[in-house]
């Protein structure tokens, strides 16, 4: 893993070990304060496996969410972009929904950190979702879509958080880390951190 001198998250033990079930497939991983987050495929001139960059250890969970839901490395976690606008109607454009909040869910369970820390960095995460569902930057017609979905659909959005949580767990678990350090802080539902969100986002209106 390749880190900055003095970033708020080096000798983590658990970016380690997120860091470490990344490179045990093959990938390069970059924490760099402030950067973009991905993960591409790096061509033969580059030396070929993945390269994972992330800003931080929350970045880093999710990204680590995605890639164990999906059970190794892919550019951009597969994603077919050629589905956008994501339609909610369709199973297979909601399992899109389930796998990208199943990172956010988790990505925030991991991490030690207040209330009000969670709470903005699950908003960060689900309010850069608009460009999938052809609504851009309007943050309530985003909400009125995966409000709508989560209501008609909560076992879906349960159980792929519960495969989400044991998968991530399994790749922890297989990078060295003890019992404790692979388990979340908090197993969030995702019916409890919508509901965090929602409320926030009433909050503010007033």
């Amino acid at each position: 893993m390749e880190i900055e001198a003095g970033h708020v998250d080096r000798g983590s033990p658990l970016l380690g070990l997120c860091a470490a079930a990344f490179e045990r497939r093959g990938a390069a991983v970059i924490v760099r304060d402030g950067d973009a987050n991905w993960i591409r495929r790096m061509s033969t001139d580059e030396g070929g496996g993945f390269e994972v960059v992330v800003a931080g250890l929350p970045n880093l969970l999710h990204e680590l969410a995605h890639a164990a839901q999906r059970g190794g490395l892919d550019d951009d976690h597969g994603f077919d972009y050629g589905k956008i606008p994501l339609r909610l109607d369709r199973p297979e454009h909601r399992a899109d929904l389930w796998e990208e909040f199943a990172a956010a869910v988790v990505s925030c369970a991991y991490v030690d950190g207040s209330t009000a820390a969670i709470d903005a960095w699950f908003a960060e995460q689900i309010e850069i979702q608009g460009v999938f569902y052809g609504v851009g930057d309007d943050l309530d017609a985003l909400w009125a879509l995966l409000d709508a979905a989560l209501r008609a659909h909560p076992e879906e959005a349960e159980g792929a958080l519960d495969r989400a949580y044991e998968a991530c767990e399994a790749w922890l678990r297989e990078a060295g880390a003890s019992e404790a350090l692979s388990r979340p802080i908090r197993r969030f539902s995702a019916a409890y951190l919508w509901r965090r969100y929602s409320r926030g986002r009433r909050s503010k209106s007033l």
